[in-house]
């Protein structure tokens, strides 16, 4: 069986969407589980958060998508992680995948995806904070995992999201929605506790048990490209609410290929 994929993705900035893919998968090697993950952020985020910018000409998320023929070469971050990092010319790869929608329908993540799914145990896309052509793409190589900053803007945007997948599922059955991540939680702040409740009114069942906190952890791990299960964090709470966030979506998924 290959790799099991999950598109991180949110159309708003701050939602804590490169936190949350760079601390699955730190989560997920941690136990000693192969994984890929691919940075299509045009910001590179996840890529600078891994301090693994590759060398000029060197193999980028590009490459991995437009050239097929290329030998397959990400970057080892750690001995159960590699990382394709993100490209250099962002706007010539959203044209390139934008023309090959119109050829094929967003299949281009997906394929590139299933082309080296059998080396891993995990694959994990980090998408860009917009519903442009490479995001519209990988939404359609599902499961989505969708973080969730809990203020009351952010719930909003979700209904946007929610349409452009149900639209996929006509062409693209692996779009859906595995679950919403509750982030940036602040439990003495009104409106974070408000905005929690509406995001399980609104996504009900799909909205996680686990709820990552507030933490200034998350930000410096991410900052000194430090995993933010090192010993240096273990005051926080985040590094508990990700492993429990972890363990959640790890069920979903096995449940999905049930």
């Amino acid at each position: 069986m290959g790799a099991s994929r999950l598109i991180v993705a949110m159309p708003k900035g701050g939602s804590g969407k490169t936190a949350t893919a760079v601390a699955f998968a730190r989560g997920l090697e941690r136990a000693c589980k192969r994984v890929l993950l691919v940075d299509l952020d045009p910001q590179g985020s996840t890529t600078a958060a891994l301090r693994a910018d590759s060398s000029p000409g060197g193999y980028t998320a590009c490459d991995l998508l437009l050239s097929p023929e290329t030998p397959f070469a990400p970057l080892r971050v750690a001995p159960y992680l590699h990382l394709v990092p993100a490209p250099s010319q962002t706007i010539a790869l959203e044209f390139e995948v934008q023309a090959l929608n119109q050829l094929a329908g967003p299949v281009t993540v997906r394929a590139a995806l299933e082309r080296v799914a059998s080396a891993y145990d995990y694959v994990i896309c980090d998408c860009g904070p917009s519903l442009g052509a490479v995001t519209y793409n990988a939404l359609a190589a599902g499961p989505i995992l969708v973080p969730v900053e809990t203020t009351r803007l952010t719930v909003s945007v979700l209904t946007r999201l929610t349409k452009v997948v149900a639209q996929l599922r006509g062409v693209a059955p692996g779009a859906f929605i595995l679950g919403y991540l509750p982030t940036r939680y602040t439990a003495h702040q009104t409106e974070s506790r408000e905005a929690l409740n509406a995001l399980r009114t609104l996504g009900g069942r799909r909205v996680l048990r686990a709820v990552i906190p507030q933490s200034t952890a998350v930000a410096r791990s991410l900052a000194e490209g430090v995993s933010l299960f090192d010993a240096r964090y273990r005051a926080s709470q985040a590094p508990a609410a990700y492993l429990a966030a972890i363990d959640e979506v790890v069920s979903r998924l096995e449940a999905s290929h049930g």
